[in-house]
């Protein structure tokens, strides 16, 4: 469903409309994403950019909760580029790699990458053209897979070999971004199933408390420019 490279493909983009794991993992991001503009951003949201959008679907409904801002997708695979234009008209598509960004600078408001940054060969790269673009008091809300549950993960079979250039844990991510002069204002773990269950937002807020972070398996960093 994915290439060595790591690159999403149509195949898995339609799969999120039908395997509930796919979507469930996509709602959560999208709710942690959603979360982290409300409880942290401090100037108006007009411009968003979501890169390794795929076909979008996070978008859209990040479209929904602000209609009036600008939503941009930036996606290398040019049938994603194609499939998520037709499906959703309202967003604006870009087919590019992100460690190119080619936007003018201090455009964008808020900059999302969810489960990219382990696809990226340099990802200190990428952080400085995400700075670049983003305006400032804009925040950067990243998420990544824990690197122990991705070895498992791969190890049984579930992940192909080779799918990410380089898997960080959540120190290691919080200490790339701040080496390129963003300020972390929030880093936690999230997602204590893949499908989701009852009550998990409560039931993960006992294991921080409990320091069990480790039972989740994935990872946020929110970062203000």
């Amino acid at each position: 469903m994915r290439r060595k490279t790591g690159f999403l493909t149509i195949d898995y983009a339609k799969g999120r409309e039908r395997k509930k794991s796919l979507k469930y993992r996509l709602w959560r991001r999208t709710h942690e994403v959603l979360r982290a503009i409300e409880q942290f951003s401090e100037i108006p949201v007009e411009n968003i950019i979501d890169l390794g959008t795929a076909e979008g679907r996070m978008l859209n409904v990040i479209k929904d909760r602000y209609p009036k801002a600008r939503c941009v997708g930036v996606e290398y695979d040019k049938t994603l580029v194609t499939y998520g234009s037709e499906r959703f008209p309202r967003l604006y598509f870009v087919q590019s790699d992100i460690q190119h960004l080619s936007f003018k600078k201090d455009i964008f408001d808020v900059v999302v990458a969810t489960a990219v940054i382990e696809h990226v060969p340099d990802p200190s790269k990428a952080l400085r053209g995400i700075k670049r673009v983003l305006t400032p008091g804009g925040l950067l809300i990243l998420t990544a897979p824990d690197p122990f549950w991705e070895n498992l993960a791969t190890k049984v079979g579930h992940l192909e070999k080779e799918q990410h250039h380089r898997v960080m844990g959540l120190e290691e991510l919080k200490t790339l971004v701040m080496a390129e002069g963003f300020t972390v204002v929030q880093s936690m773990k999230f997602m204590v199933s893949p499908v989701g269950m009852p009550l998990e937002f409560g039931f993960e807020k006992l294991l921080r408390r409990l320091q069990l972070n480790f039972l989740m398996a994935n990872q946020l960093i929110v970062a203000r420019c």
